[in-house]
């Protein structure tokens, strides 16, 4: 009798355990990354080798009233070839990341994202010295929504200063898609001067239209602090070949003296694209899909040589 008595408190104790936890959402962990081996070199500079490696560990949970929760770090080491965006040679990584991570919140088809001074500013992303502490998105209606703001900016003084908000707006109707993205601060107020309470404002409005096989697009920003660019684009796919052409112009004049032209080719594993504009810059990127991996060969030229670019290389995906 004491025998089972012993064993009925187990089950009793096993099955409260059970029930206090219940409730709790079981976290999913996923791990996901690129090694790549290249190599590559920057203006003059002799071929040297780059061996990289980015791991992202991702964590995420779903409760029960249908709330989700996600964040991730990273690890990153080695030089990279930055091959097909800014065509350099990456600098060194530092191992795991310590920042802050970016932590978002999302219910109902509405997403929350957190991060302090890691949420892209809307505008442009790449204004790193405006971004936000905390995002929301959704969408309404077919209507797609963000709003970013920045709670505790600083100038460069270490003095607080009006933080940047940021929104975009973009709505999709059959062929026919417009998108509307506007700042408070474009960063040009810490820049220039350190007292500077805020840059000037900016917004850009993006229209595109599919057409058959092809595409047009117009876009106008007023860069804030800067000239005030229009362009106007046309893509056409025939085929396995893509061609490109886009012209711009300050504040509407000039159409045309800036421009970009491109080429793009595309044919099962192998795919490949020439790009030229104004200032005689060229580059080619080709790349072939080994399956898992990516051969790629890249080469940049523009009219002086320092910044040249050429990489051969693999990426392999997981």
């Amino acid at each position: 009798m004491l025998s089972k008595g012993r064993n009925m408190k187990k089950v009793l104790l096993t099955t409260t355990a059970l029930v206090m936890t219940a409730g709790f959402a079981a976290a999913e962990v996923s791990m996901s990354g690129k090694v790549q081996t290249a190599m590559s070199a920057k203006g003059t500079d002799d071929m040297q080798m780059n061996t990289h490696i980015d791991l992202n560990v991702a964590v995420s949970a779903t409760m029960d009233n249908g709330v989700t929760m996600s964040t991730s770090v990273g690890y990153d080491a080695g030089t990279e070839a930055d091959y097909n965006d800014d065509f350099t040679v990456d600098p060194a990584e530092a191992g795991w990341a310590t920042g802050a991570p970016e932590v978002a919140i999302g219910y109902e088809g509405f997403t929350i994202t957190a991060q302090p001074d890691g949420v892209d500013n809307l505008y442009d992303g790449d204004l790193a010295s405006v971004a936000g502490d905390v995002g929301i998105a959704g969408s309404v209606g077919g209507v797609n929504f963000s709003f970013v703001s920045d709670m505790e900016a600083t100038d460069a003084d270490g003095d607080e200063r009006v933080g940047a908000t940021s929104y975009s707006i973009s709505y999709s109707a059959g062929d026919i898609t417009a998108s509307y993205a506007a700042t408070s601060d474009d960063g040009t107020g810490v820049a220039a001067n350190a007292d500077d309470a805020a840059g000037a404002a900016a917004s850009v409005i993006s229209l595109s239209y599919k057409m058959g096989d092809a595409t047009i697009t117009a876009k106008s920003d007023n860069e804030g602090a800067a000239d005030s660019t229009n362009s106007i684009g046309v893509s056409y796919t025939m085929g396995a070949i893509t061609v490109g052409y886009t012209a711009a112009g300050d504040n509407g004049a000039n159409m045309g003296d800036d421009y970009d032209m491109s080429l793009g080719y595309t044919a099962g594993p192998l795919s490949a694209t020439f790009s030229t504009n104004e200032a005689s810059r060229t580059r080619i990127v080709a790349e072939y899909d080994l399956g898992g991996a990516t051969a790629f060969f890249s080469a940049s030229n523009s009219d002086g040589t320092a910044d040249d670019f050429q990489a051969i290389g693999v990426n392999f995906n997981f």
